[in-house]
């Protein structure tokens, strides 16, 4: 089975554990990625609250680093950017990489704690409103990129005659995929239904993370009907999904640095991975893994990004390229 295999090549490591993966490793990690014949590489995003390098620099970076491997977010936190600063710093890396970008984006998400100043506050941003936000920045990005002069008059951004002439080097523009976790918090169907129609509506491609593979499926399902409700050919969105994994042929001894990394990454205290649906991953050997990945390969997936809970980034690629990907190569 040939699937879109990408890596995480994870912005916020360098951080937490600077001695065990500085950013000279991270760089030379993604030129690894791109020799062992890998589709694409990815970072993720956030302001402080998980603090990582910054995506779009980082990105930047790894454009001049490789030649053929996509590049990607995973993703970018949409409402806390102004759209049309993003709109032209996006062209700028498309150009950069020679037309080999893809922009995932998502609303984001954030517990206000009383007296912390939070992303979305420190940004400007409202999030109860992210969502409307972000569909009104998705379509002044398009509106950018397509280098016609346009007005906008929406609940949340106004132009007037605004013409760019920066155009990404893609045509018609780089992809765009929408990350949204629908299987997550016991939402309503009418929210859910909202959330495809998003996808459907704005995006060439969706990516989740943490479902199972009936969750999965069930996510994925709603999205192809809501395409053929609108007309729109199910076969023109990518359906993707990111995987934390430790590779270990011990399973104790992956999951025990799976719970680490994770309360290290997010600032939790979880006792077991499953508390935070983490568990829904493979810790565990490289057949693990693999059946992982065709469960929900054959729940609908087609592109993944696996993002390796560990210090020690550059083994966890090791062992996946020697002991999984042939499984989908």
């Amino acid at each position: 089975m040939r699937l879109h295999i990408g890596i995480n090549v994870n912005t916020r490591v360098p951080i937490l554990y600077p001695q065990a993966y500085p950013e000279r490793d991270l760089l030379a990690l993604a030129e690894t990625v791109e020799a062992e014949g890998y589709d694409s590489v990815w970072v993720g995003d956030s302001m402080f609250q998980k603090s990582r390098l910054e995506a779009l620099t980082t990105l930047a970076a790894l454009a001049m680093r490789t030649q053929r491997v996509q590049l990607g977010t995973a993703a970018i936190i949409a409402p806390l950017r102004n759209p049309t600063w993003l709109a032209m710093s996006w062209a700028t890396l498309d150009r950069l990489a020679e037309g080999r970008t893809i922009l995932g984006v998502c609303v984001g998400a954030e517990r206000p704690q009383p007296g912390v100043t939070g992303e979305f506050e420190a940004a400007g941003a409202n999030v109860k409103t992210r969502g409307q936000v972000m569909t009104e920045q998705l379509d002044i990005i398009r509106r950018l990129w397509a280098g016609q002069p346009f007005d906008f008059a929406g609940t949340h951004h106004t132009l007037h005659g605004v013409r760019s002439e920066l155009r990404p080097q893609q045509e018609p523009a780089p992809p765009i995929w929408i990350a949204s976790n629908p299987h997550v918090g016991n939402l309503s169907p009418r929210l859910r239904a909202r959330m495809a129609q998003r996808v459907v509506d704005h995006a060439d491609g969706w990516m989740t993370c943490t479902a199972s593979p009936d969750e999965y499926r069930q996510c994925w399902g709603e999205i192809q009907d809501c395409a053929r409700q609108a007309d729109r050919d199910p076969a023109t969105l990518t359906p993707g999904y990111q995987m934390l994994c430790h590779i270990d042929n011990d399973r104790a001894k992956a999951k025990t640095i799976g719970v680490r990394f994770v309360n290290d990454y997010y600032h939790s205290t979880y006792q077991s991975l499953d508390e935070a649906r983490w568990g829904e991953d493979p810790y565990g050997t490289a057949e693990d893994c693999a059946q992982a990945i065709h469960a929900l390969a054959e729940a609908g997936c087609q592109a993944f990004v696996v993002r390796f809970a560990a210090e020690d980034q550059q083994e966890q690629l090791r062992r996946f390229t020697a002991d999984v990907l042939p499984a989908f190569r």
